[in-house]
């Protein structure tokens, strides 16, 4: 890497790091005096406090990481521009796509990052903040572990439902299994209660039901023991987590769920379509910011904030109000997801097409 390089990506990544640092201060302490009476009345310590806002901070960075990103390369590429150093670079044989290299590098392996954050990191978070915030602070029932209306799909592709689960005793109180061909149910297990002897289930009163085309073989059982269930006591007592704070793989399995079960999957969809497209959003406002900065007009900090403003204003608009569109099933998936990303690739290669380069 060249001086001229490292020097400039030094410089993208101090203001990189300054600007998170100063909306996580500014995010936090907004919040903060929000909520500062709710936390007063309920008696909250000082360690729920500091880790409700750690487990905040996962989604502060993910929001401004791309306002972030934008005004980084905005101040970077303008401070380079207004002191002529770009001018002298191009007089000495250098294109804007070769100075500026190190910063588009930089932004592809942010959305790397970006899409791993959101996969590994952000969904944790985010039902850790709830819980400290609903169950430790507020004394509330913790909704991310139920006892109570369990509902999942199983590894066997099962449909597992239970009204209530002791996670003491591991008895579960009316379970019902359904096994699926596509939208129709090919088998039925409902038991009064179930039992978990350490490896197998034992169902107690109950009735199991094999649908074969129009016929129906019901046999009734006091006492079962059922070595085929793909579901154990940790898996019934597992953490939830609702679709806004699902990653990839989690929205997929709920998506698999809400087809087996004859209902409607295009939130889902939508919502992973929009997971794949998001984190491109790092490099994309990048390449702007290059193009937005190296014009004729210098880049000043309140043009620069003004522009990062503009931008990231209207890039979260298009990729917001496509989304809803999406959920309400007036576009396809893809097109609600992508739609952002579209329309500004199409601005940024229009200015690239007029830019000094």
């Amino acid at each position: 890497m060249s001086l001229v390089h490292r020097m400039m990506l030094g410089t993208f990544l101090r203001h990189l790091g300054s600007t998170l640092v100063g909306a996580l201060i500014l995010f936090t302490l907004v919040d903060l005096f929000d909520h500062i009476g709710s936390l007063l009345d309920n008696d909250a310590s000082l360690s729920m406090i500091l880790r409700y806002y750690l487990y905040k901070a996962a989604w502060i960075i993910d929001t401004v990481l791309p306002l972030a990103m934008l005004m980084a390369t905005l101040f970077t590429v303008g401070s380079m521009a207004r002191y002529l150093e770009l001018t002298a670079l191009f007089a000495a044989g250098m294109s804007l796509i070769q100075v500026t290299r190190p910063l588009l590098i930089a932004s592809l392996l942010t959305a790397v990052l970006s899409f791993a954050w959101r996969e590994f990191v952000l969904p944790a978070a985010n039902v850790n903040r709830s819980r400290v915030w609903e169950v430790e602070i507020h004394n509330r029932p913790d909704t991310a572990r139920p006892t109570r209306d369990i509902a999942l799909i199983g590894a066997d592709r099962r449909l597992y439902f239970a009204r209530k689960y002791d996670p003491t005793s591991g008895v579960v109180t009316d379970l019902k299994i359904l096994a699926t061909e596509g939208p129709r149910v090919v088998e039925r297990i409902d038991a009064r209660r179930a039992e978990w002897d350490g490896e197998h289930w034992i169902l107690q009163d109950g009735t199991h039901r094999v649908f074969e085309q129009e016929t129906e073989v019901i046999s009734n059982f006091t006492r079962l023991t059922v070595t085929d269930l793909a579901i154990t006591p940790d898996i019934l007592y597992s953490e939830r987590v609702s679709q806004e704070d699902m990653n990839i793989r989690q929205l997929r399995v709920y998506n698999r769920l809400i087809r087996q079960t004859g209902g409607d999957p295009t939130t889902s969809s939508v919502d992973i379509h929009f997971l794949i497209a998001f984190p491109l959003v790092n490099v994309i406002v990048v390449f702007l910011g290059i193009l937005l900065a190296s014009g004729p007009r210098k880049t000043t900090v309140a043009s620069g904030f003004g522009l990062t403003v503009l931008v990231s204003f209207g890039y979260y608009l298009f990729m917001n109000f496509g989304r809803a569109l999406g959920h309400n099933g007036a576009v396809p998936p893809i097109v609600a997801a992508w739609t952002g990303n579209v329309v500004y690739t199409v601005i940024g290669w229009v200015m690239w097409a007029n830019a000094r380069r």
